[in-house]
């Protein structure tokens, strides 16, 4: 009886991706006039190179003061996509509050966990109660590639 429920089979589970389930989350749109972009030197390892180049940039948004600084990319381009994303979060978090796209996906990964913690336990539950059973009747459990009982386990 209790076997019959230990037996997981992996073919009925249906893993989501957490990112999957917010695919249709709605970001404040932000347009390229609302925004101020200042170009700037570079910082950190590199040497003279890096601080002379410009290409961090600093951009600014202006309806709600959030300022952003990239320079994780050695193209201007590349930091000021980067820049472009981080305030499309930056305004969401301020607009939003705890229902913006980044507490909503730390919610997903909580609850995911949680259930993952619930179905394991249970699981364990489960074999605790077959093993007592099992030791309940003196039967020891049956090895599946021998057939043999299993002096191991019990």
């Amino acid at each position: 009886m209790l076997k019959a429920a230990l037996s997981f089979n992996l073919r009925h589970l249906r893993f989501v991706s957490v990112k999957t389930k917010l695919k249709d989350y709605k970001f404040p749109e932000i347009r390229n006039e609302d925004c101020e972009q200042h170009y700037m030197s570079g910082w950190g390892p590199g040497g003279q190179k890096v601080n002379t180049a410009q290409n961090a940039v600093q951009m600014r948004h202006i309806p709600t003061g959030i300022i952003v600084k990239i320079h994780e990319s050695r193209l201007l381009s590349k930091n000021v996509e980067i820049a472009f994303e981080r305030i499309k979060h930056a305004v969401d978090r301020h607009l939003n509050g705890d229902n913006c796209y980044e507490e909503q996906y730390k919610r997903l990964l909580k609850e995911k966990g949680d259930k993952a913690k619930k179905s394991r336990d249970k699981h364990r539950k489960l074999k605790e109660e077959y093993q007592q059973e099992l030791d309940a009747q003196g039967q020891k459990p049956w090895d599946k590639t021998t057939g043999k009982e299993d002096d191991k386990c019990a």
